[in-house]
Protein backbone atom coordinates (compact mmCIF):
# COMPACT_ATOMS: atom_id res chain seq x y z
CA UNK A 1 0.00 0.00 0.00
CA UNK A 2 1.15 3.39 -0.60
CA UNK A 3 1.81 5.82 2.07
CA UNK A 4 -0.16 9.51 1.85
CA UNK A 5 3.25 10.97 2.12
CA UNK A 6 4.25 9.17 -0.77
CA UNK A 7 1.52 9.92 -2.55
CA UNK A 8 2.14 13.98 -1.90
CA UNK A 9 5.56 13.55 -3.23
CA UNK A 10 4.27 11.60 -6.19
CA UNK A 11 1.70 14.14 -7.35
CA UNK A 12 4.73 16.71 -6.92
CA UNK A 13 7.23 15.11 -8.92
CA UNK A 14 5.07 14.15 -11.79
CA UNK A 15 3.54 17.54 -12.09
CA UNK A 16 6.71 18.61 -12.66
CA UNK A 17 7.46 16.03 -15.32
CA UNK A 18 10.08 14.08 -12.95
CA UNK A 19 11.10 10.56 -13.37
CA UNK A 20 12.11 9.37 -10.21
CA UNK A 21 12.55 6.36 -7.70
CA UNK A 22 11.20 5.83 -4.08
CA UNK A 23 14.50 4.59 -2.59
CA UNK A 24 15.35 4.17 1.12
CA UNK A 25 12.55 3.56 4.10
CA UNK A 26 9.97 4.24 1.87
CA UNK A 27 11.01 1.33 -0.05
CA UNK A 28 11.62 -1.41 2.47
CA UNK A 29 8.23 -0.57 3.58
CA UNK A 30 6.44 -2.31 0.77
CA UNK A 31 8.08 -5.54 1.93
CA UNK A 32 8.03 -4.87 6.04
CA UNK A 33 7.58 -2.43 8.78
CA UNK A 34 9.65 0.05 9.05
CA UNK A 35 9.15 2.91 11.07
CA UNK A 36 10.44 6.01 8.34
CA UNK A 37 8.58 9.20 8.09
CA UNK A 38 11.03 10.75 5.44
CA UNK A 39 11.06 10.28 1.65
CA UNK A 40 14.06 9.44 -0.63
CA UNK A 41 13.89 9.52 -4.16
CA UNK A 42 16.85 9.38 -6.65
CA UNK A 43 16.82 10.84 -10.46
CA UNK A 44 19.14 10.60 -12.82
CA UNK A 45 22.53 12.63 -12.54
CA UNK A 46 21.52 14.74 -15.63
CA UNK A 47 18.28 15.33 -14.18
CA UNK A 48 19.73 16.74 -10.72
CA UNK A 49 20.33 20.03 -11.30
CA UNK A 50 16.76 20.20 -13.08
CA UNK A 51 14.96 18.95 -10.71
CA UNK A 52 16.05 20.78 -7.27
CA UNK A 53 15.54 23.53 -9.75
CA UNK A 54 11.95 22.90 -10.62
CA UNK A 55 11.40 21.94 -6.68
CA UNK A 56 12.52 25.10 -5.80
CA UNK A 57 9.59 27.40 -7.28
CA UNK A 58 7.15 24.48 -5.93
CA UNK A 59 4.48 26.12 -3.54
CA UNK A 60 3.90 23.17 -1.90
CA UNK A 61 7.65 22.50 -0.99
CA UNK A 62 10.02 24.52 1.22
CA UNK A 63 14.15 23.85 0.24
CA UNK A 64 16.18 23.34 2.97
CA UNK A 65 19.33 22.90 1.83
CA UNK A 66 21.46 21.20 -1.28
CA UNK A 67 25.23 19.27 -1.57
CA UNK A 68 26.43 18.31 -5.36
CA UNK A 69 24.65 14.36 -4.03
CA UNK A 70 21.50 15.51 -2.16
CA UNK A 71 19.06 18.12 -1.86
CA UNK A 72 16.43 18.76 1.05
CA UNK A 73 12.71 19.44 0.91
CA UNK A 74 9.91 19.83 2.82
CA UNK A 75 6.38 18.78 2.30
CA UNK A 76 4.06 21.73 3.43
CA UNK A 77 0.48 19.84 2.84
CA UNK A 78 1.76 16.74 4.67
CA UNK A 79 3.26 18.20 7.45
CA UNK A 80 6.65 18.67 6.42
CA UNK A 81 8.00 15.47 5.47
CA UNK A 82 11.05 15.45 4.56
CA UNK A 83 11.60 14.92 0.86
CA UNK A 84 15.30 13.93 -0.02
CA UNK A 85 16.44 14.39 -3.57
CA UNK A 86 19.29 11.94 -4.46
CA UNK A 87 21.77 12.77 -7.27
CA UNK A 88 22.52 8.53 -8.73
CA UNK A 89 25.79 9.74 -9.26
CA UNK A 90 26.70 8.93 -6.09
CA UNK A 91 25.91 5.28 -6.18
CA UNK A 92 27.29 4.48 -9.64
CA UNK A 93 31.08 3.84 -8.44
CA UNK A 94 32.94 3.09 -11.84
CA UNK A 95 30.55 3.96 -13.98
CA UNK A 96 28.36 6.80 -14.70
CA UNK A 97 25.09 8.07 -12.66
CA UNK A 98 23.00 7.50 -15.73
CA UNK A 99 24.44 4.09 -16.24
CA UNK A 100 22.83 3.47 -11.75
CA UNK A 101 19.55 5.18 -12.68
CA UNK A 102 19.24 3.17 -15.87
CA UNK A 103 20.12 -0.26 -13.67
CA UNK A 104 17.62 0.83 -10.71
CA UNK A 105 15.04 1.80 -13.41
CA UNK A 106 15.24 -0.98 -15.55
CA UNK A 107 16.20 -4.17 -12.60
CA UNK A 108 16.52 -2.78 -9.60
CA UNK A 109 12.69 -1.61 -8.85
CA UNK A 110 9.42 -2.52 -9.10
CA UNK A 111 6.23 -0.82 -9.35
CA UNK A 112 3.20 -0.32 -7.22
CA UNK A 113 0.35 1.71 -7.23
CA UNK A 114 2.00 3.62 -10.11
CA UNK A 115 4.72 4.23 -8.32
CA UNK A 116 8.77 2.76 -8.80
CA UNK A 117 10.13 1.39 -5.58
CA UNK A 118 13.58 0.30 -5.32
CA UNK A 119 14.19 -3.58 -4.16
CA UNK A 120 15.00 -3.71 -0.95
CA UNK A 121 19.32 -4.95 -2.31
CA UNK A 122 18.98 -1.66 -3.90
CA UNK A 123 18.26 -0.18 -0.80
CA UNK A 124 20.46 -1.75 1.24
CA UNK A 125 23.96 -1.00 -1.81
CA UNK A 126 22.79 2.70 -1.39
CA UNK A 127 22.91 2.36 2.51
CA UNK A 128 26.16 0.91 2.27
CA UNK A 129 27.84 2.98 0.33
CA UNK A 130 26.84 6.29 2.54
CA UNK A 131 29.91 7.47 4.96
CA UNK A 132 27.25 6.51 7.58
CA UNK A 133 26.88 2.90 6.47
CA UNK A 134 27.55 1.97 10.15
CA UNK A 135 24.15 3.14 11.50
CA UNK A 136 22.58 2.03 8.19
CA UNK A 137 23.79 -1.59 8.46
CA UNK A 138 21.72 -1.47 11.85
CA UNK A 139 18.56 -0.64 9.64
CA UNK A 140 19.87 -3.53 7.72
CA UNK A 141 19.97 -6.10 10.35
CA UNK A 142 16.09 -4.74 11.42
CA UNK A 143 15.05 -5.19 7.64
CA UNK A 144 15.92 -8.82 8.04
CA UNK A 145 14.53 -8.95 11.80
CA UNK A 146 11.18 -7.80 10.16
CA UNK A 147 11.02 -10.46 7.24
CA UNK A 148 13.30 -9.09 4.75
CA UNK A 149 15.36 -11.80 3.60
CA UNK A 150 18.83 -11.92 4.54
CA UNK A 151 19.53 -14.30 1.13
CA UNK A 152 19.29 -10.84 -0.79
CA UNK A 153 22.71 -9.69 0.71
CA UNK A 154 24.16 -11.88 -2.20
CA UNK A 155 22.05 -9.74 -4.42
CA UNK A 156 24.25 -6.38 -2.65
CA UNK A 157 26.81 -8.24 -3.79
CA UNK A 158 26.30 -8.49 -7.42
CA UNK A 159 25.53 -4.72 -7.83
CA UNK A 160 28.38 -3.72 -6.23
CA UNK A 161 30.22 -6.14 -8.90
CA UNK A 162 28.42 -4.43 -11.28
CA UNK A 163 29.42 -0.66 -10.33
CA UNK A 164 33.17 -1.69 -9.16
CA UNK A 165 32.82 -1.12 -5.16
CA UNK A 166 33.01 -4.84 -4.08
CA UNK A 167 35.76 -3.35 -1.89
CA UNK A 168 34.59 -0.92 0.21
CA UNK A 169 31.16 -2.92 0.26
CA UNK A 170 32.23 -6.70 1.19
CA UNK A 171 33.39 -5.19 4.71
CA UNK A 172 30.40 -3.61 5.02
CA UNK A 173 28.53 -6.48 4.67
CA UNK A 174 31.09 -8.61 6.69
CA UNK A 175 29.78 -6.31 9.44
CA UNK A 176 26.03 -6.93 8.62
CA UNK A 177 26.02 -10.37 8.24
CA UNK A 178 28.51 -10.74 12.04
CA UNK A 179 25.71 -8.51 13.54
CA UNK A 180 22.90 -11.11 11.90
CA UNK A 181 24.74 -14.09 13.47
CA UNK A 182 24.75 -12.89 16.76
CA UNK A 183 22.91 -15.38 18.98
CA UNK A 184 20.81 -12.34 20.58
CA UNK A 185 19.94 -11.10 16.89
CA UNK A 186 19.92 -14.20 14.93
CA UNK A 187 16.98 -16.00 17.57
CA UNK A 188 14.74 -12.81 16.32
CA UNK A 189 14.94 -13.00 12.22
CA UNK A 190 11.80 -14.69 10.90
CA UNK A 191 12.13 -17.91 8.92
CA UNK A 192 10.20 -18.56 6.24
Amino acid sequence: MTEPDVKAADQLLRRQRIQYIVIGGQAIAQRAATATHDIDVMVATSEFRRTVDRLRGEKELAFDWEDHQLARFRILTVGGVPLDVINAAAFAGTKSGEEFFRFLAEEGSTETEGIRYATPEVVWYTRLMTKRWRAYAEKIVTNVIDGVSSGRLKKVEEIARRFGTEIAIQERLSYVRTELARPDIESLVRRP
